[in-house]
């Protein structure tokens, strides 16, 4: 995801919120057993450093 997407003042606790929700996905396929092994890495991409279709977007 685009940096940005991690500071909408709307959703100021955005970070948060999706390490629970992939975490508890995880845990939802492989049980309640991972959870304490799970490692999620959010990674926000500058704007102007991803493409599509061969473009910068």
């Amino acid at each position: 995801m685009r940096e940005a997407a991690y500071h909408l003042p709307q959703i100021p606790d955005a970070p948060a919120r999706l390490v629970a929700a992939i975490t508890d996905a995880l845990v939802g396929v492989l049980g309640e057993s991972v959870r304490e092994q799970v490692i999620v890495t959010i990674a926000g991409v500058p704007e102007g450093r991803t493409g599509v279709a061969g473009t910068v977007a």
